[in-house]
């Protein structure tokens, strides 16, 4: 049996299963003159140093679109042609002082800027370069360090709370409020169950911060990453802000600190900054995203991409609130899927979104099969184009043309240490499904021939059980690992990404700063650690059409680059700070490559192009021979 019905607007029934509705919010975007502008510069320090690396960002007054780029090696910044009109233009990297201007951009500008040393620059820094600067010179220091990196940075980046100070005291009172209340602000109430982890720990960990970001002298050895080079600093970033929800009644239109100024420090998620999850391109460039937290109207949401209007599309629950989510996904036809909470009111659902038509169909699981997961949704389109969603103890697999789900089932979900909450999902070249239980250290899969589920357990990290006594590992081990928090040996798989034309699948262990790499036919799982592991934190996986594989790191604010061939790792920077990307995606068209990145803390969704050093040499001649025509 069967649930399909197309949604049309503002029609609603009892289930709520009924409208989609699509309103304009943003004013209409100037497009770009023929030829446009062009801005370049170079970067100094006071001494006369040329910097390289050095985020350039720049944004037209009046406008939600923000345009970076990075400057060479000889401390020069290209910008591709923009519209003409007034722009804010700033220059930052870690250390040194946002630079500001703005700029009456005509024809061809040249815009210099000078950085000044900034002397606490620990706000300006992004959550793996907190991590790498606590200390472990002595046992203790290291346990500690390890268990703050399982326990509190899962939902949030460690820079966002050791931006600040406080005694032991105050640290207790931040761990005690890390209890009461939820990652969105929710409050949970005084009399809530305490992490088990954390409770046991509280004085240690307590002293080991006020040690670290106490009001004394701190132990912290702060280590400053290199700034981008090469590839990494000829990508262009094209980010948009995305506007708070006005059906709550928020002050303002946008928040008041997106990340664009690091000096800053990271910014908060709270007043309406959380929301936009998980994104996607449609094939004519324009950006939509999921929408997971509760709304009045904004179930998934529309960027165009030449304007940064954003649209909304709504699917009502049963009270009439959007039902809202968490994953999208983009078929081989440009048919956009997305997972549909109904808040509680009805089952949960799929929905199919053709960003053509902005028609959206719904569907349901048959009585007596389960629905998709009510939180943490994730999807994905395997090689032979079935949809794949979890469903908490397993995965569906939907098939878009019979219109029929089949349900698999976690081999081993109730477990010693707890129950295998499916998180992680992707699809396979060969059509089955894999998914991750991330607090038992699992990944499922299906066998589509048997309809049978199977298996692959993850190794623990190793040298890590040993560093407790038999006490503290009695604790781990009656307290176990969630989402939220993992005992120190914990690999936690979180989200994954399949080859579609190899025999790979990519799981991001979270804790265990690696990707575990399975071969889908002999299920054999090697491991193959992040650069810098203790520190570096892999959310999601997706492979490229040339087999490389990509990685989001929550905590860092970039995207990663694995070459399996080669087995080099390159880093892509964000330019934002507290970005908290959750999800990533590829659009890859007509010889080129796109890479969408959600913001889950800033509320922006930001679009990163590639420029290759021809074209960035090309663009140089250009910016020159203009200047030379307009100075004469």
């Amino acid at each position: 049996m069967k649930f399909s019905r197309a949604i049309s607007c503002l029609a609603a029934t009892a289930v709520g299963l009924a409208a989609l509705a699509i309103a304009p919010f943003a004013a209409h975007g100037i497009h770009a003159a023929p030829g446009g502008a062009l801005l370049a510069g170079t970067i100094q320090t006071a001494s006369g140093e040329n910097l390289g690396g050095v985020t350039v960002s720049a944004k037209m007054a009046g406008r939600n679109i923000t345009t970076t780029v990075f400057t060479d090696e000889q401390g020069n910044y290209y910008f591709p042609a923009m519209d003409t009109g007034i722009y804010q233009v700033w220059a930052q990297a870690d250390t040194f002082q946002t630079s500001r201007a703005d700029v009456d951009l005509t024809g061809a500008r040249r815009q210099n800027f000078t950085l000044k040393p900034l002397q606490d620059f620990e706000r300006q820094l992004t959550g793996d370069q907190i991590l790498a600067s606590l200390p472990e010179a002595t046992p203790e220091d290291r346990r500690m360090k390890r268990l703050f990196r399982n326990t509190c940075t899962s939902c949030h980046q460690p820079n966002y709370i050791l931006q600040n100070r406080f005694d032991a005291d105050g640290w207790i009172a931040i761990m005690n409020a890390m209890r009461d209340f939820t990652v969105t602000g929710n409050y949970n109430g005084e009399d809530s169950p305490p992490q088990p982890i954390i409770e046991y720990f509280k004085p240690e960990l307590a002293a080991y911060l006020a040690k670290v970001r106490g009001p004394g002298p701190s132990t912290m050895n702060f280590k400053v990453r290199p700034r981008p080079s090469g590839e990494a600093a000829r990508v262009v970033f094209t980010e948009y802000d995305v506007p708070l929800d006005q059906t709550i009644g928020y002050d303002t239109q946008y928040p008041t600190n997106n990340g664009s100024d690091w000096s800053l420090g990271t910014p908060s998620a709270l007043n309406g900054a959380h929301g936009v999850h998980d994104a996607q391109a449609d094939f004519n460039g324009n950006i939509w995203y999921s929408n997971n937290v509760s709304s009045r109207a904004i179930s998934v949401g529309r960027i165009d991409a030449k304007t940064g209007e954003v649209r909304y599309v709504k699917v009502p629950d049963a009270r009439g609130s959007a039902a809202v989510g968490h994953g999208i996904v983009r078929d081989a036809q440009g048919i956009l899927w997305f997972n549909i909470n109904m808040n509680g009111t009805a089952p949960n659902a799929l929905g199919r979104l053709d960003p053509v038509t902005e028609k959206v169909e719904v569907f349901t699981t048959p009585k007596g099969m389960t629905p998709p997961t009510q939180v943490a949704t994730s999807l994905d389109v395997d090689g032979k184009g079935k949809v794949w969603v979890t469903s908490g103890i397993g995965a569906l697999r939907f098939d878009p043309e019979t219109r029929q789900f089949t349900e698999f089932k976690s081999k081993s979900y109730t477990t010693p240490d707890g129950d295998g909450m499916t998180y992680g999902l992707t699809g396979d070249s060969q059509g089955n499904g894999w998914w991750g239980e991330m607090n038992v250290d699992i990944v499922g899969h299906s066998d589509i021939e048997t309809g049978k589920s199977m298996e692959v357990r993850l190794p623990p990290v190793p040298g890590q059980k040993e560093m407790y006594t038999p006490e503290q590992q009695k604790v781990f081990s009656m307290s176990g690992s969630t989402f939220d928090a993992g005992v120190p040996w914990s690999e936690g798989p979180r989200r994954m990404g399949a080859d579609k034309a190899g025999d790979t699948v990519w799981v991001c262990d979270w804790w265990g700063g690696n990707l575990a790499r399975i071969d889908i036919r002999t299920e054999k799982a090697t491991i193959v650690p992040l650069p810098h592991p203790e520190s570096q934190q892999p959310y999601q996986a997706q492979v490229d059409s040339h087999h490389n594989v990509w990685t989001n790191l929550m905590n860092a604010d970039e995207v990663m680059r694995f070459d399996p061939a080669t087995s080099k790792w390159t880093e892509f920077q964000f330019p934002t700070l507290g970005a908290e990307a959750r999800y990533f995606s590829i659009l890859e068209r007509n010889g080129s490559m796109q890479v969408i990145v959600p913001y889950s803390r800033t509320r922006k969704v930001a679009r990163m192009t590639f420029r290759s050093p021809a074209e960035l040499q090309s663009l140089k001649k250009q910016a020159e021979e203009r200047q030379q025509a307009r100075a004469q």
